[in-house]
């Protein structure tokens, strides 16, 4: 009798271990300076909330102009979205011309009267700025493994100060000059 369960029990344990190997092979290692990044799914590179005030936070560019969080507007770019993380009272605005990481490309006006909660804020910055990056941006752009994206959401302060609104930032790992490639007719809507 327990020779008649041995042979399916190896069985079994070999098949287990074999698939182990193969998944440590797939998801396991590679470089610990890159995440992996699937080609067409860009991954945001940080949340962060806006508060009204200007923090009064040196400029890290001298080009650049520091302006708060909440006057950001579509096409606005900035020279400090990837460090820029936490509690973002000011971003440093820069001219598109110039070096940037980052670039302003939708704002998603929130309704209500009452703060909806950090989860229906921050998950509305999650999925929408994802999906409008997406239907915004070209297939050539999007698919650009340095291509990213975070939103500044507003906070129960910052709500009752009347900022309502998700901003969406692509951001580049490596800063370049012009405007994120868009689809004819991509709209910010």
């Amino acid at each position: 009798m327990l020779s008649e369960l041995w042979r399916p029990l190896l069985v079994l344990f070999t098949f287990l271990a074999i698939m182990v190997v193969i998944l440590v092979l797939l998801f396991g290692g590679g470089d610990d300076d890159e995440p992996y990044v699937t080609p067409d799914v860009p991954t945001p590179t940080a949340t962060v909330s806006p508060e009204e005030l200007d923090a009064g936070v040196e400029k890290k560019n001298p080009d650049a102009e520091s302006i708060p969080a909440k006057d950001l507007e579509v096409g606005d770019c900035v020279a400090d979205a990837t460090v820029t993380t936490g509690d973002v009272k000011t971003f440093d605005r820069i001219d598109c011309d110039k070096p940037h990481d980052g670039e302003v490309f939708t704002i998603i006006k929130l309704e209500g009267d009452k703060y909806p909660g950090l989860k229906a804020v921050s998950g509305k910055g999650q999925r929408g700025c994802r999906a409008r990056l997406r239907r915004q941006a070209t297939r050539k752009a999007f698919a650009d493994r340095r291509l990213g994206y975070k939103f500044v959401y507003p906070t129960p302060q910052s709500w009752n100060q009347d900022v309502r609104a998700v901003t969406c930032l692509a951001t580049f790992k490596k800063p370049r000059t012009g405007k994120l490639a868009q689809r004819p007719g991509a709209d910010d809507a």
